[in-house]
C-alpha cells in the first residue's frame, strides 16, 4: 500500500463523529493514546466502516511522526499484511507500552471497593477489566470477581436482594455494551 496514493475517503463524515487528528511519539501518554484509539474505533464503529475504509480512514488522520511510523511499516510489511487489525495491534505496541497495559492489569488485580461508591466501583472494573480479560472472560467470572471484591457490610446487607441477582444486575448493561 502507498500511502502517498492511497486511495482516501472523504475525512469530513468522521470529523462529525468525532474522530480526531492523532500527533504522537513514542514518549506520549499512553492513557491519553489509548482513549484516541479506542474513539477512533467508536467512530467508525458508528458509521458501519469496513476494514479497508478504517485503514484508509486511520491514514487521514495520523500526523507528524505518526504517520511517518505508519510509512515506515507499510514499507517493510508485505502488503498483504497491512490490514486494520494488523494496524491496530501494531499502533498499541508501539504507543502503549507494555508495561502502561501491566500497570493497568495489575491496578484491576489489586481493584477492592474500599471507600468508593458500589457505582463507582463498578466503573472503575469495567474500565480496567479489559486490562485482564482472563479474569472475567465469561458472566460467572466477572460476577464472582466484583462480588469478592465489595465490602463486607454491603454483601451481608444484601440478605433481601439476593447478592447474585444485584451483581449480575450491574454486569448486565456490561454485556450490553460490549
Amino acid at each position: 500500500m502507498d500511502l502517498e496514493r492511497q486511495n482516501r475517503p472523504p475525512v469530513d463524515k468522521i470529523w462529525k463523529h468525532g474522530a480526531e487528528v492523532f500527533c504522537a511519539n513514542k514518549d506520549d501518554d499512553p492513557e491519553r493514546v489509548e482513549f484516541w484509539l479506542e474513539n477512533t474505533i467508536r467512530v467508525f464503529d458508528e458509521l458501519s466502516c469496513t476494514a479497508e475504509e478504517c485503514l484508509k480512514y486511520i491514514i487521514s488522520l495520523l500526523r507528524d511522526s505518526s504517520y511517518y511510523w505508519l510509512k515506515m511499516l507499510v514499507s517493510v510489511v508485505p502488503h498483504r499484511k497491512v490490514i486494520w487489525e494488523f494496524f491496530q495491534e501494531e499502533f498499541r505496541k508501539t504507543y502503549i507500552c507494555e508495561r502502561f497495559m501491566d500497570q493497568k492489569r495489575k491496578e484491576f488485580l489489586d481493584l477492592k471497593q474500599g471507600c468508593l461508591t458500589v457505582t463507582e466501583y463498578e466503573k472503575k472494573f469495567i474500565r480496567l477489566s479489559k486490562y485482564a480479560w482472563e479474569y472475567v472472560s465469561s458472566e460467572a467470572k466477572m460476577c464472582r470477581r466484583l462480588e469478592d471484591r465489595l465490602n463486607k457490610d454491603i454483601r451481608l446487607s444484601m440478605g433481601v436482594l439476593e447478592l447474585k441477582e444485584f451483581v449480575y444486575s450491574l454486569i448486565g448493561p456490561i454485556k450490553m455494551r460490549n
